[in-house]
């Protein structure tokens, strides 16, 4: 059942509104009238998306709403509208509602900062740009959607543009997400020259005759463009460096939202990897190989936030090889589940850097179990999410994904998500452990100046974490096996709508309890080792500086690229500046000025004001036309 409804519009719609109208009157608005606005304009999106959903009719139920045709031109006309099937408002509640409880969570966060009214400008921003990135009913759409949502990543990763170092970052996450959609931009033409159209559904029935080279090339493409936007390898470089932007948009961004758009697009374009094996067993593999590189670098961070961002790395590994492996609703389940525990922990994270006046390295923290009671049992239930721990959200969808894997046959693939998942909870309960365990830090190590004593009593910031919070706990409930299974009952019917998809339903079975044994392990090795007597507790709070190493520099890819790409291109730019511009280009100007000159000299000698001079001249003319024309006729 499809039919139209302008609510489709309200959901993009209000948080542009609430962009331009904070941007607007930013330096005239208190504090309070600023965040009420923008938090408003994002809750009545949620509201409409609600609406929505509401209105779909069922789960196969489909709404449109167009926005603008342009053409016909050279017989293409390209139309765009906003669509909202299961996939689009799946994604859409997500990035609404917990985008609203992040600008709630901005509210305590950013207070006092100079940049309030411009920060959440550009949060209701981006939180119009993916809501129109997952809301468009055509590549072309999509593609407006996309690089709207990079701008405003590079926007708010800079925020504090006046640190060189968040300059930087925000350029650089800027530089990948370009690659990638050149990528998604050639991928996109491919379609529009074999099916004439950028719409979901005509190039889906296209690609069905499509030559498998077309295919492939297509789907490799899309990888390109999600693999920049999702941070996957080898585009990943860019996502630590992110950390430079405030803690709630590492939590909407780099955790909840914007990292997953890789995710939706290879979700969303399900027909073009069921057709082609070898683009789809590339994601599978890419994404495995992601999760795994994340989880271990994860293993020696001390930045808080870097442990986190590496652990997005790795989770949008897991959605990814789920993808790639046919199992599209494991995917989008856990996209949700990883988006309420990961934005719970980021948030935390918020508190406890608030509380200590801005560290971040977890080596300097420890004893905060007393000092922040609400804040480590809020943090213990995120971890355990994250972890897998039965019967917390995480749990149910990291089953449903390796269930996927293990049925496609993905063996290799399912013992690797087996590995990532005690490397898992290896990290999350080093970080726990530093964090909230053993004795405080000296005086002079654990807090800074600005500190701030009553943080946990902002309840703008702490409610917000608890709503995150419980739904890491309960969430996963709406897919047990055998019982509910509502992401595969609501999600599957719009998958099927345009493609063949494989069903991997959800099973009990003795894998669940492996992997749940490998987490368990994972967790008390770590607990073990940087607990309140662990050994390797006493060796990371005694270090020094940076810690060095393969797993801490990332395996040294940063810098490779550095040396490979970077400096290569810098010098050649610095020679063209400094040689080939200035003698090249403005030495072949220059010889032109200087030749037209000459010859202007030249021709200013016959014009000396002489009659007898013009007279000759022209006498001398008029017998060369003559001439011409004799010679001409005989």
């Amino acid at each position: 059942m499809e039919s139209t409804t302008p609510v489709l519009l309200l959901i993009v719609a209000l948080p542009l509104a609430g962009s331009l109208i904070t941007a607007a009157n930013r330096n005239r608005w208190k504090e309070g009238t600023l965040a009420r606005v923008a938090s408003t304009a994002v809750a009545l999106s949620f509201a409409a998306t609600l609406v929505a959903l509401g209105l779909q009719g069922g789960a196969g139920g489909v709404l449109r709403f167009p926005l603008v045709t342009w053409g016909p031109a050279g017989g293409f006309e390209l139309s765009l509208g906003l669509l909202g099937d299961s996939i689009s408002l799946w994604w859409a509640l997500v990035v609404t509602g917990v985008g609203f409880l992040i600008h709630v969570y901005s509210s305590g966060y950013m207070h006092g900062d100079p940049g309030f009214g411009r920060y959440y400008a550009k949060l209701n921003y981006f939180v119009f740009a993916m809501s129109l990135l997952v809301l468009s009913d055509n590549y072309v759409g999509l593609l407006i959607g996309w690089a709207n949502v990079g701008l405003a990543s590079f926007m708010l990763i800079g925020f504090w543009n006046q640190r060189a170092e968040a300059a930087a970052a925000a350029m650089k996450a800027f530089v990948m997400n370009v690659i990638g959609e050149i990528g998604l931009i050639l991928g996109t033409l491919l379609l529009i020259v074999h099916a004439g159209s950028a719409e979901f559904d005509t190039v889906f029935a296209a690609v069905r005759s499509a030559e498998p080279a077309l295919v492939t090339s297509v789907g490799l493409l899309f990888l390109v463009a999600a693999v920049a936007k999702s941070a996957q390898l080898p585009l990943h470089t860019w996502l630590p460096d992110a950390m430079q932007g405030p803690t709630p948009v590492s939590a909407l961004i780099h955790a909840a939202t914007m990292v997953t758009a890789g995710v939706y697009l290879v979700v969303r374009s399900a027909p073009i990897y069921l057709a082609s094996e070898t683009a789809a067993l590339t994601v599978a593999y890419v994404g495995g190989l992601s999760a795994l590189f994340g989880a271990v670098v994860a293993l020696r961070q001390p930045d808080i936030k870097k442990v986190l961002a590496f652990s997005t790395m790795s989770q949008v590994g897991y959605m990814m090889m789920a993808a790639g492996a046919g199992a599209y609703t494991a995917a989008m389940f856990h996209f949700m589940t990883h988006a309420f525990f990961k934005a719970a922990l980021f948030l935390a994270a918020g508190i406890v850097i608030h509380y200590l006046g801005g560290e971040q390295d977890i080596r300097r923290m420890g004893s905060l179990r007393e000092r922040l009671p609400v804040v480590y049992w809020l943090a213990l239930f995120s971890v355990l999410a994250l972890a897998g721990a039965p019967p917390l959200a995480g749990f149910f969808s990291k089953e449903e994904i390796l269930h996927g894997v293990k049925d496609a046959g993905l063996t290799g693939l399912w013992i690797l998500g087996v590995a990532v998942a005690g490397l898992t909870a290896w990290y999350m309960f080093r970080l726990f452990s530093l964090v909230f365990l053993g004795a405080a830090q000296p005086a002079g190590k654990g807090r800074r100046e600005g500190a701030d004593e009553n943080v946990e009593s902002r309840m703008e910031m702490v409610i917000p974490v608890g709503v995150l919070t419980a739904l890491s706990v309960v969430g996963g409930w709406i897919s047990i096996p055998g019982l509910t299974a509502l992401p595969e009952k609501y999600l599957l019917p719009a998958l099927q709508r345009v493609a063949d998809v494989p069903v991997h339903r959800a099973v009990w079975s003795t894998d669940a309890l492996l992997v749940t044994a490998v987490a368990a392990a994972g967790a008390v090795f770590a607990l073990s080792l940087y607990g309140a007597k662990g050994s390797w507790r006493r060796q990371e709070v005694a270090a020094r500086g940076e810690p060095g190493g393969p797993l801490y520099n990332g395996f040294y890819l940063d810098a490779l690229y550095r040396t490979a790409v970077v400096r290569p291109t810098v010098a050649v730019s610095s020679w063209v500046g400094r040689r080939m511009d200035p003698e090249g280009v403005d030495g072949i100007v220059h010889g032109i000025a200087g030749a037209v000159k000459l010859l202007g000299r030249a021709l200013a000698s016959w014009h000396a004001g002489l009659v007898r001079s013009y007279v000759f001249t022209i006498v001398l003319g008029v017998v060369g036309v003559l001439a011409y024309i004799l010679l001409a006729v005989q």
